[in-house]
């Protein structure tokens, strides 16, 4: 790749020029603020700067001052992370470096959601229960198996801990928001505690929950999304026991209720073949957890999960007086331990889900016109082990291997397929100085394919008839694909990070570069064959194929820098996608964007004012037969946070933000619909 020189001439530079009179400075300091600790997505515990992969982390102090509606929203700052599916939240997904949907894993406290249905949200954490976002770019089967070839999207939920400062043992919050666009409130309150005996040891609680009501959203220049308006309420249990310092058991349980009035596929408008319809998602998980860790055991560092999700789709045709209903369940597990010999560390151990899939399609009034029912199963086992080698003190490596048995079981068909995978990956990490770490990764990962990809049948739509054109409709139906391949990818990736303090004063800088090249073959895509075309006796039909070979070039680059209570961040991230074969550009992949967030701490710290500038470049890296357009745009937001330490509001914290000031009216490459117009947010939370 042309671009790998730029990382070796930039810390060549760097090494040589006028950071270098700082290196033994930084080696007596110790950098905690922009070195965030991953917990989950890489399944060790690793701080950000010394992983060879790329990561990003959305705190809970970000989450506060954003407000997302989703978890998605959360992450549209990130470089290479984009939001999918338009402006209604509840439909909203994540997608990296230009891969999203299933090829993108979500997981909540390492537990997997696997949930996924047409055109229907699979996001359903509300951010108000989450202590943090992390984020790995790039493939991930290695760590996780199938589904991560484009990257990780890993929830944390919060716990008692994150709110009871060392000497409380109870404690509360109440909080309200309001948003202008589409007059959204939001009521959100927790309450927790911790006990500690001698003979019972430690335990801990949270209840957390919240409500909200939204009227129909507005676009840029003052314009109405119709059938946006939606409301829900979402709640986290979680309880926790440490009966010693070496072991913990904690059990959570969580729910999400979303009721809304919709297009069948909320990325869209009603329309011929979208009709309308009243959906109700519920979402439900519990998440049984265990680990042990003895103190004086370098052998035996023990993680255990047990997890349910179920998640349940009722839908209301109000127009087609049809009522469908989906049902998607995970039961899965998770054991690992970690062993440390001498100058490695040893991460292994084994997991399996089965999801569980169940369709219901209404066809009164339509009968033949309408897709077949599910009814399938999909079990997956893995088994992986990783070893972390520091080879000398200043160079290390992390390898790792993954093998993956899985069968797709169609219940209603009686139909089956089964295949396996092997998923390695190598990294290398040199720690060049105490400032500049350089490493490089090679990955392979896969995608198994879904029920609904190998086993669809039915009608996937009707055209009504067309005088002079259609004089009978046309109905296109689904076929099977049995023999639909797996996706898979292998990833190149090289790193550069940078690490300074104490360069002006009492400040700190960090600087991160990642390339890569990630080669997808076997992907998968649906294929609709000349759906209006209407000649006699010609085959209407839709289908799973194994398609393109592609291949996605591009780079991550993120800037942050602190002078005492100034802050400042920058993050770039582009993303090319070219068909291997022909060399020409591929769809969905977005255009290049470059994010600036400004703030600055006020009042000794109680209060924060910031702004960010958010460019998105024009997209004109497009496929020949392509004939929409999408213009770059520019967004600006602002926003304050108050949270007085001490005095008369000590506990109260107010949150205010401008979003999209301009109104400007824009849409991202690839999206139907245009994304969100201006809108005030305000929130007050008051803890106790």
């Amino acid at each position: 790749m042309t671009k790998k020189p730029v990382v070796v001439a930039m810390a060549m530079a760097l090494s040589s020029g006028a950071f270098a009179a700082q290196t033994q400075q930084v080696s007596e300091q110790q950098i905690t603020e922009f070195d965030e600790v991953l917990v989950t997505a890489t399944r060790v515990s690793e701080k950000a700067s010394e992983t060879s992969r790329s990561v990003a982390v959305v705190t809970e102090e970000q989450l506060q001052e954003s407000q997302p509606s989703s978890v998605a929203q959360a992450l549209k700052n990130e470089a290479n992370v984009n939001v999918s599916n338009g402006p209604r939240a509840s439909s909203q997904g994540v997608e990296i470096r230009g891969l999203g949907g299933q090829r993108v894993l979500q997981t909540i406290d390492g537990a997997r959601q696997n949930t996924n249905s047409g055109h229907r949200g699979t996001y359903f954490m509300d951010p108000e229960l989450l202590s943090s976002v992390e984020v790995v770019r790039g493939p991930a089967s290695s760590l996780w198996g199938s589904g991560a070839i484009g990257g990780v999207v890993a929830q944390n939920t919060k716990s008692a801990a994150d709110f009871l400062d060392e000497e409380d043992s109870f404690g509360g919050y109440l909080k309200q928001g309001y948003e202008s666009n589409g007059d959204r409130i939001k009521t959100s309150g927790a309450i927790y505690g911790l006990t500690q005996t001698d003979a019972a040891g430690k335990v801990d609680w949270l209840l957390n929950g919240s409500y909200y009501d939204s009227n129909n959203i507005k676009i840029g220049n003052d314009k109405t999304l119709e059938n946006s308006a939606s409301q829900g309420t979402s709640g986290l249990a979680k309880f926790g026991w440490e009966p010693t310092d070496e072991q913990r058991l904690q059990l959570s349980a969580r729910f999400s209720d979303t009721d809304e009035l919709v297009p069948s596929n909320p990325a869209t408008n009603v329309g011929t073949s979208v009709p309308l319809v009243k959906r109700k998602t519920q979402d439900q998980n519990v998440t049984l957890d265990y680990s042990l860790n003895p103190t004086d055991n370098a052998l035996l560092d023990l993680n255990a999960t047990l997890y349910w999700n179920g998640t349940d789709y009722d839908e209301d045709r109000v127009t087609k007086n049809q009522f469908d209903s989906t049902e998607y369940e995970t039961l899965g597990f998770s054991l690992s331990n970690s062993s440390t010999l001498g100058n490695t560390v040893l991460t292994y151990g084994v997991d399996g889900y089965q999801d569980s899939i169940k369709t219901v399609r209404d066809d009164s009034g339509q009968f033949g016109q309408r897709p077949d029912d599910i009814d399938g199963d999909t079990t997956v086992w893995g088994a992986f082990t990783r070893a972390d080698i520091e080879l000398t003190e200043t160079w290390s490596v992390d390898a790792a291997v993954r093998y993956d048995a899985f069968e797709n079981q169609s219940n209603n068909l009686n139909q089956s397929s089964d295949d396996s995978a092997f998923s390695p990956s190598v990294g290398l990490v040199w720690k060049t100085t105490d400032w500049l770490t350089l490493s490089a990764r090679y990955d392979q990962a896969f995608r198994a394919p879904s029920m609904e990809e190998m086993y669809s049948t039915g009608t996937h739509y009707c055209i009504p008839a067309i005088p002079g054109f259609l004089p009978n409709g046309l109905c296109n139906t689904f076929e099977i694909n049995p023999d639909l391949k797996a996706e898979q990818a292998e990833n190149k990736e090289i790193k550069a990070d940078l690490r300074f303090a104490n360069l002006a004063g009492n400040d700190e800088l960090a600087i991160t570069l990642n390339v890569f090249r990630n080669d997808v073959d076997d992907f998968i895509e649906q294929s609709v064959s000349n759906p209006l075309m209407g000649i006699p006796g010609f085959e209407q039909t839709t289908s799973w194929d194994n398609v393109d070979e592609a291949k996605l070039t591009g780079f991550e680059f993120s800037t942050r820098y602190r002078y005492e209570q100034t802050r400042v961040s920058f993050n770039y991230g582009q993303t090319e996608g070219k068909d291997k074969a022909t060399d020409e550009y591929l769809s969905n992949i977005p255009a290049k964007k470059l994010a600036i967030d400004l703030s600055q701490g006020i009042m000794e710290g109680d209060m924060k004012v910031g702004t960010r500038f958010t460019y998105v470049a024009e997209q004109d890296q497009l496929p020949v037969d392509n004939v929409n357009q999408y213009d770059s745009y520019k967004l600006w937001d602002m926003y304050v946070a108050w949270e007085p330490a001490m005095g008369t509001f000590e506990g109260l914290r107010v949150d205010f933000a401008v979003e999209n000031i301009g109104d400007e009216e824009y849409r991202q490459a690839w999206q139907t619909l245009y994304e969100q117009g201006r809108n005030f947010k305000l929130s007050a939370r008051y803890n106790f």
